[in-house]
């Protein structure tokens, strides 16, 4: 018997599929998953009907941030605190049992945006030359929110997005404050098992603030108040 930790490809083949796959993961589809394996005596047999991992089991100690997910706990390195706006090209929450990051957003950060803008009035579109161009520059980020209001303000900002993008609408954007993580375990809490090297190529970031921009404050990327 074996439990389920939530993870995913390495970003390389998500860049081999991107070009395929931007429509429906680049504009608010789904982000390719694998379950990855853990002993058979960790416990629960990975049945979780409950909700997802409470988004404030989250421990920050000077650079050293320990999130505990179900049966396991991961630690990450913080890196040099930032802050970041991306105009949204896809999100969801993570669901899944022991998932390490609570929900994930696909963006294309500020700077590439308004380099893109010059080029292209319509690199917003997935499906315009500018959108073509634009899936060189977007971003999948695995976030962990340091609280569960910024957890939630970050699954209303994606709602927001995906209704939008239903409708035709403006693009929704993420201003966030952060700092970029770096994996350095992750342990299932019954056993003591390392199984860190199942989750490679993440872009993990830790997420202490954040705000939803839409309609003009999108096309300005921030720069307007």
């Amino acid at each position: 018997m074996y439990v389920l930790v939530a993870g995913f490809h390495s970003r390389a083949s998500i860049a081999l599929a991107a070009s395929a796959l931007l429509l429906c993961v680049a504009c608010g589809g789904d982000k390719e998953s694998v379950a990855l394996m853990l002993g058979s005596d960790a416990g629960n047999d990975g049945v979780n009907e409950g909700p997802p991992p409470d988004c404030d089991m989250v421990e920050i100690d000077g650079d050293v941030v320990v999130r505990q997910i179900d049966q396991v706990t991961a630690t990450f390195q913080m890196g040099e605190p930032y802050d970041k706006t991306v105009m949204l090209f896809g999100g969801e929450p993570f669901t899944a049992p022991n998932s390490v990051s609570n929900v994930y957003v696909i963006g294309l950060d500020k700077d590439d945006a308004l380099m893109l803008s010059e080029r292209y009035v319509d690199f917003h579109l997935c499906n315009s030359p500018g959108g073509i161009e634009a899936q060189n520059y977007i971003t999948d980020y695995d976030l962990v929110p340091a609280t569960c209001r910024v957890h939630d303000e970050i699954i209303e900002a994606l709602e927001i997005f995906h209704r939008n993008n239903a409708a035709g609408g403006d693009r929704a954007s993420l201003r966030f404050d952060g700092a970029p993580l770096q994996l350095q375990s992750v342990i299932v809490d019954g056993t003591g098992e390392d199984v860190t090297d199942q989750l490679v190529d993440r872009n993990f970031h830790l997420v202490t603030a954040v705000e939803q921009l839409t309609g003009e404050s999108v096309l300005s990327f921030g720069t307007s108040e």
